[in-house]
């Protein structure tokens, strides 16, 4: 065979082979690619599937044998692309005689592990490729383990890393994305992929169980539509009837939600009823949202952490004040967690309605005892009743999101803030909506979302900005017709969104192929498709 690096420099140069068998076998695993291709794609979510080469030891030694040995002819000065990988590969798997016998997916996989490990984030990528869309997050825990949160669903991987060397070599690959370096004196690093993937990376001494550990919240860049949350169950109809209106009649609006909740996923589906006259500033510690408006109508801020030398960090504080200097309309924080929230608060009483942020906390009332404390550790000599009387007249609306063990996200609770603090100091609490939960199985969730209240805050909002709500939605025995949601949602259709790209249609059609006759106002999405 000829020498790798001529290979690579040179693909016109074919190498022969004395078998005649070879060259067909060669020729067919391109063809093959499409159909494989194909065939994980229509792979259902809650089917995932691992390639066999790391659930089967003797496939996996064949497929490290061949990587080792193509590892070994790589010259370190070569720049290698994925075309020159898929030109020499097949034909360097099929010069092995154990692969002479292989199914043409075995090979094909062979070929993505080698293509992972040069030009990619090995075992990671490979994850990204096969779980796509439903990937929540990456979690290695040392180089003997890898988890990821597929759908909400915690699983285990069969993927290990081979040495601690061979982990953090990749690790070293993706901080370099974001020019982020990791050592003994600087042993936690807070880093994002190219395609805007959070990564938190823990090396020892800091991680003491052994070993380096990593952290993925994997970004996706297909959005999730109001639609898809309530075909997926997180709401009912008269719930997405009442948010809508909210958004377009700017309540300030505070999402409480865990880890993993579905927060991030639903800000970006209300970003969508703001009007595309108002400016909206969308302030962040890492980069997450996808506002589904104009581009001329967004402009997005992150934070900056210190570099090495503990200098140039730019906090969420910082960049929410300077961005206040620029007249935003609306004001998009994707998560308060400090003395943001004080300016926060300010920007809600001040001349901007309809703005919003997220809060980590396990219901509404825990929510409200969250940012005071974020108020108080920010300004320790406020009074706690100012403290109150601020957020009673900031903030409209409270929604708590809860992801259950089972990975399903719910909607559990729509509150409405009453404009009173109660005799015992708590701020009064309206609340209008709420998922009820069916207790007789606790392994899987059901339930019914209930109609508790009717507003009266949140309508006068709406009111005072045009924004009228039919309030039948606020009657328990009222079943709401689809078509009055429908209604509601016809004028704000996504291709307005900036970075829309035709092949969402495509790939919101892979994830639901009825969901553009379930929702009618759609079709016009498709028209030029």
């Amino acid at each position: 065979m000829k020498n790798l690096k001529d290979l690579i420099d040179e693909q016109e140069e074919r190498v022969s082979f004395e078998e005649p068998a070879l060259e067909e076998e060669i020729s067919t695993i391109d063809i093959t690619k499409t159909k494989i291709n194909k065939i994980k794609r229509n792979i259902k979510n809650d089917e995932l599937v691992f390639p066999e080469i790391y659930t089967n030891k003797e496939l996996y030694d064949i497929a490290v044998k061949i990587n080792d040995s193509f590892m070994m002819n790589l010259k370190s000065e070569q720049k290698i692309t994925k075309d020159n990988l898929d030109e020499v590969l097949p034909e360097f798997i099929l010069s092995f005689p154990e692969t002479r016998s292989l199914r043409r997916d075995i090979l094909e996989d062979i070929k993505q592990m080698i293509t992972n490990n040069i030009i990619g984030y090995g075992h990671i990528s490979t994850i990204f490729t096969i779980a796509r869309d439903g990937l929540n997050d990456v979690i290695v825990n040392t180089k003997d383990y890898i988890d990821i949160i597929y759908n909400g669903k915690t699983m285990e991987t069969p993927f290990t890393f081979r040495s601690e060397e061979e982990l953090r070599k990749i690790i070293d690959k993706m901080l370099a994305e974001n020019n982020r370096k990791i050592d003994e004196a600087h042993p936690i690093i807070s880093s994002k992929l190219n395609d805007g993937s959070r990564v938190e990376v823990q090396i020892p001494p800091i991680a003491a169980n052994g070993g380096s550990c990593v952290t993925i919240r994997k970004f996706n860049d297909i959005p999730l539509l109001l639609e898809m949350l309530i075909d997926g169950g997180q709401m009912d109809y008269k719930m997405a009837y009442f948010l809508v209106k909210a958004a377009k009649g700017k309540c300030n609006i505070i999402v409480s939600g865990g880890t993993s909740s579905g927060k991030t996923t639903f800000l970006n589906a209300m970003t969508r009823f703001v009007d595309a006259n108002e400016q909206l500033m969308v302030i962040e510690d890492t980069r997450e949202m996808q506002p589904q408006m104009p581009c001329h109508s967004i402009r997005q801020y992150e934070a900056r952490m210190a570099n090495e030398e503990g200098k140039g960090a730019i906090t969420l504080d910082f960049l929410l004040r300077s961005a206040l200097r620029s007249s935003p309309r609306r004001i998009i924080v994707g998560e308060c967690r400090g003395p943001e929230i004080v300016v926060m608060l300010n920007a809600m009483n001040t001349g901007h309605p309809g703005s919003m942020t997220t809060v980590h906390a396990d219901n509404t009332k825990e929510a409200l005892v969250r940012i005071e404390n974020m108020y108080l550790e920010a300004r320790p000599s406020a009074n706690i009743n100012f403290i109150r009387t601020q957020m009673a007249s900031a903030v409209d609306v409270i929604i708590q999101l809860v992801r259950f063990p089972d990975g399903t996200r719910k909607l559990i609770a729509i509150s409405e803030i009453e404009r009173r603090i109660e005799d015992n100091g708590v701020i009064s609490l309206n609340d209008i909506f709420k998922f009820k939960r069916d207790t007789s199985d606790l392994k899987k969730t059901k339930g019914e979302f209930e109609v508790l209240s009717t507003p009266s805050r949140t309508v006068d909002q709406m009111n005072m900005f045009g924004v009228d709500i039919d309030k039948r939605v606020f009657d328990p025995n009222f079943e709401m017709p689809k078509q009055m949601l429908i209604e509601a949602l016809e004028n704000d259709l996504p291709s307005v969104m900036c970075g829309w790209k035709d092949e969402f249609v495509t790939a919101f059609l892979e994830k639901d192929p009825q969901l553009f006759h379930k929702w009618p106002h759609f079709q016009k999405l498709v028209k030029d498709n």
